[in-house]
């Protein structure tokens, strides 16, 4: 019975350390048109784990009806800003969720030092801490390129009329302005690739806004990089889509053959019998318990007299 017990309690131990190990909790940094939207699709797909934008979790939860919720969704009625304590409650609610399990990847929040403090305690009480904080680095130049010439629509992609990290959609003929008025769509050229929807403009692009939200990133955001700097991951996110993509996947570990939306696909049925032949974290982690019985049960019913039966355990 002796035996049985500690070959119980090794199993549990080795599940459990694979278990917990997978977690991956990351953060996404970028100053504004920096391509965290762009690249966020990719990297949830890549690790597995759901996508915590900010805005979308404050209107998921004005629709959960939870408490936190509630009061968001009368700030937001009312257009007033929502408060950093509730967007922390929401924040912490959201995480605890059962997707969140094997991790999550956090867009929008932290955006100060403080509210970094309020995670690593949520995490922290179930033994958790941020794995990665992922910063995508544009200079400031690049950025102002970026928003004169960024378009998108209103449940696809960001797209863009000449500007290096992003996609120029399909739509667009070679050489061609870039022309799409929402109240002249007869004469729009630019279309979402995926969605089909018109391409448009947003307001808050424009030089002056773009200065002022870079003020508020460098003041607020950026010592964010200095309360984790054991786990800062940096990548030039002024490249073509594929090459930042690729820089990432080697940065948080990410299969090197796992595909972004920006690179050339295979077929759904071959990728599904592709992604169902490479072991995961959790098959893995079976495996390993797995091995681990076989092995107790070896050690177990083996032929032994009572003096050797011990050292056998030992080993």
């Amino acid at each position: 019975m002796a035996v049985t017990h500690q070959v119980k309690l090794i199993v549990l131990l080795v599940v459990g350390v694979a278990v917990h190990a997978e977690r991956k909790v990351v953060i996404i940094l970028g100053a504004p048109c920096a391509g965290c939207g762009t690249q966020s699709p990719n990297i949830v797909d890549g690790l597995g784990i759901p996508h915590l934008d900010t805005g979308n979790m404050l209107r998921q939860a004005a629709l959960s009806g939870t408490a936190a919720g509630k009061i968001a969704h009368k700030m937001m009625d009312e257009g007033v800003l929502v408060t950093d304590d509730i967007v922390q409650r929401i924040v912490a609610d959201r995480i605890a969720e059962p997707d969140c399990s094997k991790g999550f990847l956090l867009d929008g929040f932290p955006r100060n030092v403080e509210q970094s403090r309020f995670l690593d305690k949520a995490l922290a009480k179930s033994g958790d801490a941020v794995s990665d904080v992922l910063m995508l680095n544009v200079p400031e130049k690049a950025l102002q390129q970026c928003v004169m010439h960024r378009w998108m629509s209103d449940s696809g992609d960001e797209w863009t009329s000449g500007y290096e990290a992003f996609r120029v959609p399909k739509s667009l003929p070679a050489g061609a302005e870039a022309v799409c008025d929402p109240n002249d769509l007869k004469h729009c050229n630019m279309w979402d690739d995926e969605t089909g929807e018109p391409l448009i403009r947003r307001s808050d692009d424009n030089l002056k806004t773009l200065a002022q939200r870079l003020v508020i990133f460098h003041e607020q955001t950026m010592p964010i990089l200095g309360h984790y700097a054991n786990v800062v991951r940096n990548v030039n996110g002024h490249q073509t889509e594929p090459q930042v993509w690729s820089d990432i996947k080697k940065e948080l570990g990410i299969s090197a053959s796992a595909v972004g939306f920006d690179q050339p696909t295979e077929s759904l049925a071959l990728a599904a019998r592709r992604q169902q032949a490479v072991p995961t974290p959790a098959t893995l982690a079976g495996l390993v318990a797995a091995g681990v019985c076989a092995i107790a049960v070896a050690v177990i019913t083996r032929p032994r007299n009572d003096d050797m039966s011990e050292p056998l355990l030992v080993e």
